[in-house]
């Protein structure tokens, strides 16, 4: 119960803040109704499962929550793939009599033409709208206004004529409808605000309109209501499209129905509101005039406008998306005029938004005109025909209209063409635009902006610089280039009328920069041709020429064509990497996708490109067509027939229409730009069309013929083309350009310094990439040549090498290299050497050793050479060496090597001279040796082979026809133990468990023992056991052990299940024995599955010797179910005493599955314990005096403890040799030995209670 009434009130919160819509219904409003969603709201929503929704939230608002469309709650945006129709509704009391009502509201949404957007309507309380079903008309249904969608900005609905009369005494339910068709549209849906239901006492003026507008003065009229206003009316005028509110003060006011609004400023917009004032405190709601732009005061020629500092350009956007703005988006240089769909931030478009819009200027035009210029910069890509910009002059009555393109007729007269495809700043200048129509009168000047909506390529049109003057000096006429060589140039023009009296100037530069009025002339002429001279072969030159009327009046600069001086003819080969630059010619003109070279792309690094942005990206406008060629002219020697030509490329574009063309046409055959090559005289394409890769390809023919242009000039030429219906980028690339023609020449061969088995051969490459074979063969040799192809050497290396390997070492050679073409062979070069003597060291052997010499042999011996050796004792060091000894010339091959030190090792080099030469060739690896040894040598190699806790083997070098003697002890034990052997292996018995000693051995040679070895040290180890285990122990194992000894504590260890236990270092786990006892009773638990059998076994190592002996198994069971077993066992007498923690024995229980576990072997199922066990001596009667001095413990390692002494007593200590080692007074009955080395020593102690001595060990 309380879980119900927990939701019940958790939902009527809800209702009340409009979360959820009312599900019972509503309770009518009343009027007037008012809802600016800033606190609430009242509105049902009916949205079902439609995934586009009716919200109330602050995802938007005018200015805060409003009620929205959204697919997800929390943003203005729906999802245009679905389709949903929902509903908002709120019901009102209407009362008996109504008529006519106000309504307004606040809405905003884009959505999608007649496919998404909202609608409102008038219903009958009575009718529930139904979700996903659209209201229709009838049965008492009115929709108010049309579809609301297209308006990303917030918009005022404003409705003064509402009839109410068929509600009027009833319920009237107001319906704001959203639908969607989910065939795509544009975010954001629609949002509502600020409703307003009313009935107003005082009506509304209607019929509201500008009669007249002026530069200065405006007049608007109006339609008064019934009943008119008592009180006249009031405007209210601003600049900024604000509305005023219902406290706003008027502007100028009226008692009749017009009013004339000034002053007011020229060219400038303004926006107005009426309203009705019934009373004093009566007053109806403001409604909106229609705006207007004041006209403009006409400019006077010459008119200039760089919009650096504003602009006076009327603009006549109205409501379309994409509108002309005034700003600095974009400008040459700052500012400009431009297209925008952001009010002016950037200058870009709507491109699915259709739009026609248009800014103008009016300009007086003197009586008498015909002519003047006009100039302006523009830029704006758009598309083709349908988005671009016209220019045009119509009279001053002529006002365009907003979304209406302007036509030709009525003294309307376009300017040039269609303005777009160009992204970059250009300039139009019209040098003879015929103003002899508006001569007299007002032009107006008209920069129209159009585009279809249908898509489009950012950005959209910008204007800048604009200039129209009627200039007193004409300028030059239809200038021309006539001729084009290269370092010269000759060009022409017609003269105007009047021709200037003073000539003409020419200005000439690389970059494409024109000049200003006071830009200084690079060339003058009296005439009207002028030769350019001298210039740069194969570089694109600009040009402009203007009239010269007097020393202070010239015309504009015109420009001329563009032109490229011609090539110097490149010689072959031709190599073209684009490392340090490009002798490319370029036939761009004003295509959009131009050749040009630079870093953009690369194979590895620059190369030459197509780009739409002057060599920054490679990178094409697909929308744009375009032919353009790069050519490079070569000269081809006389009687040349075929040539090796490659290139690196990489490309895109577009299957059959955007691609690269390769061509050789003669050098009289210049391209045109925009126009492809065919197939002609002497035009000769190579390959097809390249495209479709995006990665760097190779072309390569190596027998491209060229036949037809032996003798004279070549002119390879890379055509790109495409057709601007589409693309994929990037556009193509160019790299490594290669054609060369190569040659026979028989080459200059350089014989480099001969090794004994190779020699390098240099030559000359040559530069048209012959390949070359080299012959080669012992002088005076019949047999065949050996031969080696050698491949071109890769441009530009200069030359060309190879190393003939294998040689035979200290014999002569000759050798040819010939060039090859294209598989015919040019006559050979002829050359001889001699290849050195073989320096390989030779292999050493060492025999014949004696106690002072040995025999020294080398092999193989080298040809044509000689020998020396060299000898040291090893480890000392290069001044160790013998001077060179010269060794016996061959055939000899030995030499006994005497002199030398008994038992020392010893190495020996050997190294041959080429004869005829001074240097010696590379020593032969070390090769060591010992002499050997005199008995009465210490014998080497003193080891232990095995050894065990008491025991160790030893082992040694033996020496012919000795005996051995050898000795060992206890580390710090001053006596040994001598052990004498006619073999030189002994096994030493009876050590100690971790016990260090040391050994030494002589041999013994005519009964005299000679030089001992120096200490060998050694330490014997402890006990180990051997590993044993289960592999499984989850359901068979040991529980639990129980160890009842007789005469000590009892040990029980209850464990859970493991495959093997170490409980050896457990100190509650250890076992006490008695040695000699018996009846020591051991139970062990078992833990089995179901009726599983095990057997257990039991060892204890009583001799401590590290195996579990047959006879040491105390306790045996056979594979049995019983869960716990149990014995008794003895201990023997001779069982091991634990004197130490460390020096202990083990028990270990195993238990196995279905067996009895045997010693040291693993088994599948069961478990493994070991345990310590320590062994202690029988109790038996003290027979020591207790009265008596006594030392302990004994051995002793650091402390000597002293019992039954007084306070006083006084100690020497004694060593084996009889010396004192230490003295004192007996401290708290102890004596710090730990300084003593490891002996048998003697304490005397004299104290007043008597004396005594005592021997002990020290450990």
């Amino acid at each position: 119960m309380k879980k119900i009434s927990t939701f019940l009130v958790l939902l009527l919160c809800l209702l009340n803040l409009g979360v959820i819509p009312d599900i019972y219904g509503q309770t009518p409003a009343g009027l007037p109704y008012s809802q600016d969603f800033n606190t609430t709201n009242d509105f049902t929503l009916l949205n079902g499962t439609q995934t586009n929704k009716w919200f109330y939230g602050s995802a938007t608002g005018n200015p805060a929550n409003s009620l929205y469309i959204s697919n997800n709650a929390a943003a203005n945006a729906y999802n245009t793939g679905s389709s949903s129709v929902v509903q908002a509704y709120r019901d009102f009391t209407i009362p008996a009599g109504t008529t006519n009502a106000t309504l307004m509201f606040d809405w905003k949404g884009d959505g999608e033409s007649i496919w998404d957007y909202l609608r409102v309507w008038m219903v009958p309380a009575t009718y529930t709208p139904t979700v996903g079903t659209q209201i229709t008309a009838g049965g008492g249904r009115i929709q108010i206004g049309a579809n609301f969608n297209q308006q990303t900005t917030w918009q005022n609905y404003f409705n003064a004529g509402v009839n109410l009369s068929s509600f009027a005494g009833g319920t009237m339910r107001l319906v704001f409808e959203w639908r969607n068709d989910g065939s795509g549209g544009t975010q954001p849906p629609i949002a509502i605000d600020n409703i307003n239901l009313s009935i107003p006492t005082c009506k509304v003026p209607q019929n509201i309109q500008v009669t007249s507008v002026g530069s200065n003065t405006a007049s608007i009229s109006w339609t008064a209501p019934s009943p008119a206003p008592a009180a006249g009316y009031q405007i209210y005028m601003t600049t900024t499209n604000v509305p005023p509110t219902s406290s706003t003060a008027p502007t100028y006011t009226s008692t009749g129905t017009s009013a004339t609004l000034s002053p007011l400023v020229p060219n400038t917009t303004y926006y107005f509101w009426v309203r009705s004032v019934c009373s004093g405190t009566d007053t109806s709601f403001w409604i909106a005039g229609s705006s207007f732009t004041t006209t403009q005061i006409p400019a006077t020629i010459p008119y200039v406008q760089n919009f650096s500092t504003g602009n006076d350009l009327q603009l006549s956007n109205g409501t379309q998306t994409n509108k002309w703005l005034y700003g600095s988006a974009t400008g040459n240089p700052a500012n400009s005029l431009y297209i925008s769909n952001t009010n002016g931030t950037t200058n870009a478009y709507s491109t699915s938004s259709t739009s026609v819009v248009h800014a103008f200027r009016d300009i007086i035009v003197p009586a008498g005109t015909t002519d003047a210029t006009l100039m302006f910069d523009w830029k704006g890509d758009g598309e083709s025909i349908w988005d671009y910009l016209r220019v045009w002059m119509v009279p001053a009555t002529y006002m365009p209209t907003v979304g209406t393109q302007i036509t030709a007729g009525g003294g309307r007269i376009q300017i040039g063409a269609n303005f777009n495809q160009q992204t970059t700043w250009q300039n139009y200048l019209n040098t003879g635009l015929n103003l002899s129509s508006f001569a007299g009168g007002t032009m107006r000047l008209v920069f129209e902006w159009r585009n279809d909506g249908s898509g489009g390529t950012q950005p959209p049109i910008a204007i800048d610089n604009i200039n129209l003057s009627i200039p007193t000096c004409k300028v030059p006429q239809n200038i021309q280039v006539t001729s084009v060589g290269s370092n010269t140039a000759s060009i022409s023009w017609t003269a105007p009328s009047p021709a200037p009296a003073a000539g003409y100037q020419i200005y000439m530069t690389t970059t494409n920069v024109p000049p200003t009025s006071s830009t200084a002339p690079t060339y003058t002429s009296t005439g009207t041709t002028a030769t350019l001279s001298p210039l740069v072969p194969n570089t694109t030159y600009y040009f402009w020429v203007r009239s010269v009327c007097s020393g202070t009046d010239t015309s504009f600069w015109i420009a001329g064509p563009t032109f490229t001086t011609t090539q110097i003819p490149a010689n072959l080969p031709y190599i073209q990497q684009f490392t340090s630059g490009s002798d490319m010619g370029y036939t761009n003109g004003t295509q959009v996708n131009k050749w040009t070279y630079g870093s953009a792309t690369g194979n590895p690094a620059n190369s030459l490109y197509i780009s739409n942005t002057n060599g920054t990206t490679n990178a094409y406008s697909t929308s744009s067509s375009s032919v353009v060629h790069a050519y490079r002219d070569i000269a081809i020697p006389a009687a040349t027939t075929t040539a090796t030509f490659s290139f690196d490329w990489k490309a895109a574009g577009e299957s059959n229409w955007d691609y690269l063309r390769v061509w050789l046409v003669p050098a009289s055959f210049m391209p045109t730009s925009g126009t492809q090559i065919t197939a002609g005289t002497g035009r000769i394409q190579i390959g097809g069309n390249y495209n479709q890769q995006t990665t760097w390809q190779t072309v390569l023919n190596p027998t491209l013929n060229i036949s037809s242009f032996a003798g004279s000039t070549m002119r390879l030429v890379f055509e790109w083309r495409n057709d601007g219906s589409g693309g994929t980028q990037p556009p193509v690339a160019i790299d490594n350009i290669n054609v060369r023609v190569c040659s026979k020449t028989t080459p200059v061969v350089t014989v480099g310094t001969p090794t004994h088995n190779s020699v390098v051969l240099t030559w000359p490459q040559d530069n048209g990439g012959a390949s070359y074979i080299v012959n080669y063969r012992p002088v005076g040799s019949s047999a065949p040549w050996q031969s080696v192809s050698v491949a071109a050497a890769p441009y530009p290396t200069p030359t060309n090498t190879t190393t003939l390997t294998n040689l035979l070492s200290a014999t002569s050679y000759e050798v040819q290299v010939v060039a090859v073409c294209n598989g015919s062979e040019g006559l050979p070069s002829n050359n001889t050497f001699t290849t050195r003597c073989d320096p390989t060291p030779p292999n050493v052997t060492i025999s014949n050793i004696t106690t002072n010499s040995a025999l020294i042999k080398w092999s193989p011996l080298a040809l044509s050479s000689h020998y020396f050796m060299r000898y040291r004792i090893v480890g000392s060091g290069a001044g160790g060496w013998s001077a060179n000894i010269p060794l016996p010339l061959a055939p000899a091959n030995t030499y006994n090597l005497g002199g030398l030190n008994v038992y020392t090792t010893y190495e020996v080099q050997i190294a041959n001279m080429c004869d005829n030469e001074s240097t010696l060739n590379p020593w032969s690896n070390p090769k060591v040796f010992t002499t050997e040894r005199t008995c009465d040598i210490a014998p080497p190699g003193l080891t232990i082979t095995t050894i065990t806790p008491n025991s160790a083997e030893v082992t040694w070098e033996p020496f012919p026809g000795a005996t051995y003697i050898l000795r060992y002890r206890k580390v710090g034990i001053p006596s040994w133990t001598t052990v004498t052997s006619n073999t030189n292996t002994i096994t030493l018995s009876g050590l100690l468990e971790l016990t260090q000693y040391e050994m030494q051995v002589a041999n013994v040679c005519s009964g005299t023992p000679g030089t001992y070895t120096l200490p060998y040290l050694f330490t014997t180890p402890t006990v180990v056991y051997c590993q044993m285990s289960s592999t499984s122990s989850s359901s068979e194992y040991i529980s639990k052990v129980t160890v009842t000894p007789n005469g000590k504590p009892e040990m029980m260890n209850q464990s859970p299940a493991s495959n093997y236990t170490d409980y050896t270092g457990v100190n509650n786990k250890f076992i006490e024995l008695i040695q000699g006892s018996s009846d020591n009773k051991i139970t062990i638990e078992k833990k089995l599955s179901g009726n599983t059998n095990a057997g257990v076994a039991v060892w204890i190592d009583f001799n401590r010797n590290g195996y579990f002996d047959i006879n040491e198994r105390v306790f045996v069971s056979g594979p049995n179910n019983e869960q716990t077993v149990s014995g008794t066992f003895s201990v023997p007498t001779d069982a091991f005493i634990s004197m130490t923690d460390f020096k202990y024995v083990v028990m270990r229980v195993a238990l196995q599955k279905d067996a009895i576990p045997v010693n040291c072997t693993n088994f599948p199922t069961g478990e493994v314990e070991d345990y310590t066990v320590r062994i202690s001596k029988p109790i038996i009667p003290n027979p020591v005096n207790q009265t008596e001095i006594l030392i302990y413990p004994n051995p002793v390692k650091t402390v000597l403890n002293v019992k039954n002494i007084s306070k006083r007593a006084n100690y020497k200590i004694y060593n084996s040799a009889g010396q004192i080692v230490s003295s004192g007074i007996i401290l708290n009955n102890k004596i710090d030995v730990h300084n003593l080395i490891n002996g048998v020593y003697v304490i005397d102690i004299d104290d007043a209670q008597g004396t005594a001595q005592k021997k002990f060990i020290k450990e």
